[in-house]
């Protein structure tokens, strides 16, 4: 009886549990995750926790020495995961002491470099269409200057044709009358002389 009592007055601990995954079992992702983040029932101990990635044939691509913060246990990756299945596998010392091991399935769909070339030819488009709308606008700019350039000429040989026929006008008129004043002299000389013969008759007469 008492070695029952002793028995039933010894506590039960029960082992931590994962409660979650960053990414979580299952999930399926564009391109690698930067690191996975494993969280426990309770503060997990800092002894030897490790996280090993295997691919789908069985074989490994990483060992992981995760850090251990509480109930969070982080592996970083040092380098990107290419498209695949993977899992990954954990162990790791429960709060009560005894190590505790599990895994955790995900798939990647797309190799960050792929991704990476595929974001630096959308760029690239981006920019070409860029550069053409300015040639556009360049183009247009230039055609509006041209424009004015014509506009400025056409004034230029209005403005030289009016003080041609500017010219022509006072050419003429120079002309005309130079050509009349040889006309008038000869008329005041014949008032002059026809004044002189009445003069001189006039005399006679008196006499």
């Amino acid at each position: 009886m008492l070695a029952a009592f002793a028995m039933l007055s010894i506590p039960a601990y029960a082992h931590d549990t994962l409660i979650s995954s960053d990414p979580a079992d299952g999930d399926t992702l564009e391109t690698s995750p930067e690191s996975i983040t494993l969280t426990y029932s309770a503060d997990i101990l800092e002894v030897s926790p490790a996280v090993r990635i295997v691919d789908e044939a069985g074989e490994t691509i990483a060992d992981v020495e995760p850090t251990v913060d509480g109930p969070d246990v982080t592996a970083e990756l040092a380098d990107p995961l290419p498209a695949g299945d993977y899992t990954v596998q954990w162990r790791v010392v429960s709060s009560d002491g005894h190590p505790i091991e599990g895994s955790v399935d995900i798939t990647v769909e797309q190799d960050a470099a792929d991704q990476d070339a595929a974001a630096a030819s959308d760029g690239g488009g981006e920019s070409a269409a860029a550069g053409a709308s300015d040639a556009g606008g360049a183009d247009e700019v230039a055609a509006g200057s041209s424009g004015s350039s014509d506009a400025g000429g056409s004034s230029d040989a209005t403005g030289t044709e009016s003080g041609e026929e500017s010219g022509d006008t006072a050419s003429e008129s120079t002309e005309e009358s130079g050509s009349s004043m040889p006309l008038l002299l000869g008329v005041v000389g014949i008032v002059v002389v026809g004044a002189a013969v009445a003069a001189f008759f006039a005399l006679r007469t008196r006499s």
